[in-house]
């Protein structure tokens, strides 16, 4: 059974791994994902495609945890994200840009599934880093 502090770490490096299909263990039955950057909230399904989309952006990227905070059946990380736009990003193309994104997760769990994951990503700084507007990275 995993406890809160290795969820939020296999969050991280199940991603880094390109291991999106065993992230989906990590979620207990309806558990759900919200990616506030950018206003959605996600089936598990279709946080796996989400994070493939992402991974297909930025085939380098990589997230490197730098806090953690654990209370109980909840958790929060905050994650530092880098890597290099090098293909498609919601419907705008490639900048071969380098970008350093920071970001949170806080999950909910039912103790060692995950309930509810939300990712907490600077998408206008990442937008900026790229050159472009923040209102075009949530288009």
């Amino acid at each position: 059974m995993a406890q809160v502090s290795e969820l939020l770490d296999r969050f991280v490096e199940l991603f880094n791994a390109g291991r999106y299909e065993e992230a989906e263990a990590d979620f207990a039955p309806g558990g759900y994902s919200e990616e506030i950057g950018t206003g959605r909230r996600l089936t598990i399904k279709e946080a796996t495609a989400n994070a493939r989309a992402w991974k297909d952006a930025f085939p380098d990227a990589r997230g490197t945890i730098t806090n953690k905070i654990v209370a109980g059946n909840k958790g929060a990380a905050e994650i530092v994200w880098r890597g290099t736009n090098r293909g498609s990003l919601m419907g705008n193309p490639a900048t071969g840009r380098s970008v350093e994104v920071r970001a949170v997760v806080v999950i909910d769990t039912d103790g060692t599934k995950i309930t509810r994951s939300s990712h907490y990503i600077d998408v206008a700084g990442m937008t900026a880093q790229l050159g472009g507007r923040a209102a075009a990275a949530t288009a």
